[in-house]
């Protein structure tokens, strides 16, 4: 009996419209880079976001992010003009791993032996080790397809935002010891899923569209410019009122964390199983409204208005990470400019804009007879920042979204093969049954007798993965073997 056909708009570098297909075509071979993310995240959230008492550690945190802001810069001037060679990625890996690993070393000292203090210089060191240790899972980022790059930037932020809840309520003597190997469990974790995609023949960058980018560019301009405002309220918010830390008891903390799991989990749901797609209007909608809220909460002067406000800020510092780093992933795949390139402008210039509003709080707020000035001056940012990336823009004939190009359906999102022909019998097979672009590739190279190790490296995929898709096209199908996907295909009239 012949299968119902399923849906026809299913784009495989954006969604898969089952748990069954997300799982075939995102989890296989990767998942290590779950964790190598999630504790990257984890060792910045702890050493300079404060897991038991506090929203950050102040001043001292403020001091170690200028100092990351001050090293980007100068890896910018040194490679402005020239991509990443492998030699620098290896770079960037081993002083991450060194650096972060002194840094951790030093806060074991200070935690065991009070005499001694050295939370200057690992703050310091750890701030520099830092740039390497996140700008590595850049380069792995930047090797991946839209949908995976989603997956795992979102993925490891959920990872991480777990660990943080279990390593807050663990003892500072348990949590320092294993601060001291989670730099090189991160490093490790990188090696062995660059090594896996070396294996896949996934290539080192996808090739760009610039005519597009041209196109785009005055848009992509303006966001760059709203996520550097966002960043500088995101300071002015967690500083206010008067630049001091903001305490923040565990309880709230773990709601927090709770909140943002949830919130990541339904994300890879809607856009990676349902193809809803990732909007970033809809979710910069989503991060605004939290902003707009802790606003209203500081201006009421509410008993504990101030602890409500910094819940909601802080949910909104751990959300912005997902449009940061997707956001340059995909303006990166339409610029000539390295990824990791993009990401220490674009990321570096927010890190700064944090900063200085945390400074401008704590320089003018205690000279202010009242606080509201503040918040006038924060609500009018989020109104700025606003305006820039939700109007309407003319000359954007498709949202910046999960994609920056959004092909046409009958387009292929792999250029391998040609789709051109309306009476191509693949494409009316493909339609019948929901395949998607990549999907209907393997059918045909399976139809003209192509074996697996031929279709695995003519796109550029293991035999694995070929493997499991051909599983998957034979379930849609409703087929056993290759005979009888061949005599499906024959029963389609184009």
């Amino acid at each position: 009996m012949r299968k119902q056909p399923q849906r026809t708009d299913i784009d495989a570098n954006l969604h898969t419209g089952s748990f069954a297909d997300f799982k075939v075509a995102f989890l296989p071979g990767l998942s290590i880079a779950f964790f190598g993310m999630g504790l990257m995240r984890l060792w910045y959230q702890y050493n300079f976001y404060n897991l038991h008492f506090s929203a950050d550690y102040g001043h001292v945190t403020v001091g170690a992010n200028i100092v990351r802001v001050g090293v980007i810069a100068l890896l910018l001037f040194l490679s402005y003009k020239t991509k990443f060679s492998h030699s620098s990625q290896s770079f960037f890996a081993w002083s991450g791993l060194v650096l972060m690993t002194l840094s951790g070393a030093f806060y074991l000292v200070d935690l065991f032996f009070g005499t001694l203090s050295f939370e200057v210089a690992r703050f310091v060191i750890g701030g520099v080790g830092l740039v390497g240790g996140e700008i590595i899972w850049v380069f792995f980022l930047q090797r991946l397809k839209p949908g995976e790059a989603f997956l795992y930037a979102a993925g490891g932020l959920a990872l991480s935002c777990f660990l943080s809840l279990v390593a807050g309520y663990l003892s500072a003597d348990v949590i320092g010891i294993l601060n001291l190997f989670v730099p090189a469990l991160s490093v490790i974790a990188y090696w062995q899923s660059m090594a896996i995609l070396d294996k896949r023949g996934d290539p080192v960058a996808e090739p760009c569209d610039t005519a597009y980018s041209e196109r785009y560019r005055p848009y992509i301009s303006q966001i760059v410019v709203a996520f550097v405002l966002y960043a500088l309220l995101l300071g002015m918010a967690l500083g206010y009122p008067d630049g001091r830390i903001r305490e923040l008891s565990q309880t709230v903390r773990s709601v927090h964390q709770l909140l943002v799991i949830a919130c990541i989990v339904f994300t890879i749901w809607w856009v990676l199983v349902r193809g809803r797609g990732f909007r970033l209007s809809t979710y910069w909608g989503f991060v605004n409204a939290l902003m707009i809220v802790c606003i209203g909460f500081l201006m009421s002067g509410w008993p504990g208005s101030e602890e409500v406000g910094t819940f909601f800020v802080t949910n909104a510092i751990t959300c912005f990470y997902i449009p940061l780093v997707f956001f340059i992933y995909l303006i990166g795949r339409h610029s000539r400019k390295d990824t990791a390139l993009l990401y220490g402008i674009v990321y570096g210039g927010a890190l700064f804009a944090m900063s200085i509003g945390r400074i401008i709080v704590y320089a003018v707020g205690p000279t202010l007879d009242h606080g509201l000035w503040l918040l006038i001056c924060m609500a009018f940012v989020v109104l700025v920042e606003m305006v820039l990336v939700l109007r309407p823009q003319p000359e954007v004939t498709q949202p910046l979204a999960y994609e920056l190009k959004a092909l046409p359906r009958e387009e292929s999102a792999d250029p391998l093969v040609s789709r051109s022909d309306i009476g191509d019998p693949f494409d009316s097979f493909a339609k019948a049954f929901g395949l998607s672009p990549l999907e209907a590739d393997i059918v045909r190279l399976i139809a003209q007798g192509r074996s697996r190790n031929v279709i695995a490296k003519q796109l550029s995929y293991s035999e694995n993965t070929v493997r499991n898709y051909t599983r998957t096209i034979y379930r849609k199908v409703g087929v056993h073997s290759k005979q009888e996907l061949l005599d499906a295909i024959d029963r389609i009239e184009p």
